[in-house]
């Protein structure tokens, strides 16, 4: 019986693969070779996932963002001013998951100015994480001001 594969966990653990190289090397040394040797994978077993190097780092990118947008959801039960006081301290590396993110996220500023994709995931994850400071920045503000 052929083996069951989660196409979507492999791609997920080759993302972290890539972010570890890419933390560790520089995106120029994030060859698909070194993402698989990390993965404890052969290259042609990386390339069934991602069909060149610029599909691995677009996933890379907006896995390590999602992760970092994941804990929105957990802020739901949150004050405002817990959830603000929250998400600026998760922006922050402070934790080896944190230090990863924002590393690999810089590692992709530089790379953006010359690939629009990556630029475009950028901007739009700059966007999102602007306009929920601004709204809990807001919901704080009236609240202090209906207060006071």
């Amino acid at each position: 019986m052929p083996k069951v594969v989660d196409a979507d966990q492999r791609r997920s653990e080759l993302a972290d693969a890539a972010a570890h190289v890419i933390a560790r090397s520089g995106i120029d040394g994030a060859s698909l070779r070194e993402v698989a040797a990390e993965a404890g994978w052969t290259t042609g077993a990386l390339v069934h996932y991602f069909a060149n190097k610029q599909e691995l780092l677009a996933f890379t990118l907006q896995a390590s963002l999602d992760r970092r947008r994941s804990r929105h959801a957990d802020r739901a039960s949150l004050s405002p001013s817990a959830a603000l006081h929250d998400i600026l301290r998760s922006a922050l590396p402070i934790t080896p998951e944190t230090t990863l993110h924002w590393i690999v996220t810089l590692a992709f500023a530089a790379q953006s100015s010359a690939d629009a994709n990556l630029a475009a995931i950028q901007r739009a994850a700059y966007l999102d994480f602007r306009d929920t400071v601004s709204a809990l920045v807001a919901v704080e503000r009236r609240a202090r001001d209906a207060a006071d």
